[in-house]
């Protein structure tokens, strides 16, 4: 059997609304590399600081943000991780955190903006963006009808794509 990492989607079970603090855990690491959202963590951080031990990382810059898998280096076994970021930084901060040793479970992902779907064609194995809530779309790489599945690939990192002809489709 082949280990796929965990990969950070739309529809992820780290993505979440608002964070929670797990009693569960000793340590909490919140990394934030969106300055708007400044008031959830500064709350967020009030509601921990007599409970738990933290660490906050504030990322202002690029550097920083490619120096994260050091940061997740040094963090003790069961450490609880906060992401709050856009969604083009969050993927990286997470695949960095999955890559040092943290597991979904211990991971808590806020996204600020719009979260990105990508699919995946079953026929040209081209991944493209999609909008959002779309069920099917056409290829961008080889033209054909592609209805979205319901299903994530980890190891296409998108949704599998399905070739089908719109002009043999009947409504019924």
């Amino acid at each position: 059997m082949v280990y796929n990492s965990p990969v950070l989607f739309d529809q992820s079970e780290t993505i979440v609304e608002k964070f929670t603090v797990r009693h569960d855990r000793r340590k909490l690491l919140i990394i934030s590399a969106e300055p708007r959202e400044a008031v959830t963590i500064q709350q967020f951080t009030n509601e921990i600081n007599d409970q738990k031990e933290y660490e906050l990382i504030e990322i202002n810059d690029e550097l920083q943000l490619k120096n994260i898998s050091e940061v997740f280096d040094r963090q003790k076994m069961g450490t609880q991780l906060y992401i709050s970021a856009k969604w083009e930084d969050a993927v990286p901060i997470f695949s960095s955190a999955i890559e040092a040793g943290f597991s979904e479970d211990g991971i808590q992902t806020l996204i600020s903006g719009e979260k990105r779907r990508y699919v995946y064609c079953m026929k040209c194995y081209h991944l493209q963006e999609v909008e959002p809530k779309e069920s099917d779309t056409i290829c961008c790489h080889c033209q054909i009808s592609l209805e979205i599945g319901p299903f994530f690939s980890i190891e296409r990192k998108g949704y599998i794509g399905y070739p089908y002809n719109p002009a043999f489709v009947t409504s019924i």
